[in-house]
């Protein structure tokens, strides 16, 4: 053993962070995704045999319904929605084994219920989401909850999973229902606290002061989860742990290299200086690490997958995650690697070097799937026209479809989409927009244009009312239930 993971145990890592970064509120990855992250979804270890047994008994002879027209069910629980959901097979791309396989994991690391011969359905459906040809390998998941939950699965599906969504038509209506959700992504503060005793004063008058955002950094040398609140770091990303149990090998020759040891202790400190730490350093989060873990003992960085590591190392672009200039993030620059660091040459040439020990050139690295692309869709995301019930109306209303909610953007044709704080929320173009604070409830599926909303705050223009839409030209609505949740976008004439 050469103290690296085994080529199954990094499929897994891989596969299992691309299925959470594509599964928030309750859509899976793409067979797409799992290919690319070299999952192999014919694969199943000793743990997974007793599941695809238990399903067997009940699998039909291949004949009993015919290739074409086999269907079957996937039930779970959404661990993050906590509502019930359904993944449905049909047709010749699917088998009573892949289909078994496949919903060993539905979501993420959770199982499900396989029922073969049944379809998908519930009487609190909010909408399916198609995803890729259900006649050749795709699937469908059937989504229920409350019509407030309507603009989330939407949102879930057609932004994480790249699906296509059909709404039940309870879904048509869109009523804001005056609760506060608990849940809304908390918007980035500048949290300024006395150094910890026994510390060094903290630079700015004394203080330590540091952005509550996931893409921001306290000062080099501590301890991210001393000065922030990963409470609040964590609205703004999904967190699930994973068992992350990688056995030492005392023989590992690393352990007697000083140089290479020195250099995984640095990226230990970059990334426990920054908002990594509130989901991958085990000791500051509610339930273990989530993907790697800084805490996994001294070889820690075996716990990154290639994929990832390219990704912090900058060989994989991840600027759209959003990033904080290096002076407003305490000398930690994060546009250029998806680790925030103070050295970027230092961090880029000891991850070169991890890669070729794992047999990876840079270039190879360059070429893998990006990681969590939708953040890089979420701003070069393509409008299209609104229909007629949408888009500015004939009375100065603005309306829009897929629930309640917390961000509503006018902007010039031909502007970007916006995607995360803190820089690109607001992309050049912008004429007006609004936002609802968690503290209230969100909007319903319309207001006046240029009219602030009670408990709303408008973010542009910074002071005054917009400027009037002029009457024959195109404009671009863009609503989302929440921070990287759209639920309408699309252009419109103003009347």
């Amino acid at each position: 053993m050469d103290g690296s993971l085994s080529l199954r145990a990094r499929a897994s890592l891989v596969a299992a962070s691309a299925s959470l970064a594509l599964s928030i509120l309750g859509c899976p990855s793409t067979p797409e995704t799992t290919a690319d992250a070299g999952h192999d979804a014919t694969a199943v270890d000793a743990r997974d045999e007793a599941l695809l047994d238990a399903a067997r008994p009940d699998a039909p002879p291949p004949d009993a319904f015919g290739v074409a027209s086999f269907r079957a069910r996937c039930s779970y629980v959404n661990p993050f929605s906590e509502r019930p959901e359904c993944r449905e097979y049909r047709g010749p791309g699917w088998g009573a084994e892949s289909a078994a396989t496949d919903c060993m994991r539905a979501f993420g690391t959770t199982a499900g219920t396989l029922e073969i011969g049944e379809e998908c359905a519930f009487e609190d459906a909010v909408g399916r989401c198609t995803v890729g040809d259900v006649d050749a390998g795709g699937y469908s998941v059937l989504s229920s909850g409350p019509p407030s939950s309507c603009g989330a699965a939407q949102a879930a599906c057609e932004t994480f999973a790249r699906g296509t969504w059909t709404p039940d038509a309870r879904c048509m209506g869109c009523e804001a229902s005056g609760e506060i959700d608990p849940n809304v992504f908390i918007p980035p503060t500048i949290d300024c606290r006395p150094a910890r005793e026994g510390e060094p004063p903290g630079r700015t008058d004394g203080l330590v002061c540091t952005p509550t955002l996931i893409s921001g950094s306290t000062e080099e040398g501590r301890q991210y989860a001393d000065y922030a609140d990963c409470d609040v770091v964590r609205t703004q990303r999904p967190y699930s742990p994973y068992d992350l149990e990688i056995p030492l090998d005392p023989t590992d020759p690393r352990l007697l290299d000083t140089s290479y040891m020195t250099e995984v202790g640095w990226m230990r400190s970059q990334a426990e200086a920054s908002a990594c730490a509130c989901c991958h350093q085990s000791s500051r989060t509610p339930e273990g690490a989530a993907i790697w873990d800084t805490e996994a003992g001294p070889l820690w960085i075996d716990t990154i997958s290639d994929q990832a590591l390219a990704m912090l190392g900058g060989y994989t672009n991840s600027a759209e995650f959003g990033f904080y200039p290096a002076a407003e993030n305490n000398g930690f620059d994060r546009s250029r690697s998806g680790l925030p660091t103070t050295d970027l040459p230092r961090l880029r040439a000891f991850v070169a070097l991890e890669l070729e020990r794992r047999g990876l050139t840079t270039d190879e690295a360059s070429a893998l799937p990006p990681f969590a692309p939708f953040f890089r869709e979420l701003v070069e995301y393509v409008p299209s026209p609104c229909g007629p019930e949408l888009g500015l109306q004939p009375d100065g209303t603005l309306a829009w479809t897929g629930g309640a909610a917390r961000y509503v953007s006018v902007l010039e044709e031909g502007s970007a989409s916006p995607g995360v704080p803190p820089n690109f929320d607001l992309p050049e173009g912008t004429l007006w927009s609004i936002t609802v604070p968690p503290s209230s409830p969100a909007l319903g599926c319309g207001m006046a244009y240029g009219e602030l909303p009670a408990g709303a705050i408008q973010r542009i223009p910074t002071s005054g009312a917009p400027a009037p839409l002029v009457s024959g030209r195109t404009y671009y609505l863009h609503v989302q239930r929440d921070i990287a949740l759209p639920i309408t976008r699309c252009t419109f004439v103003a009347p």
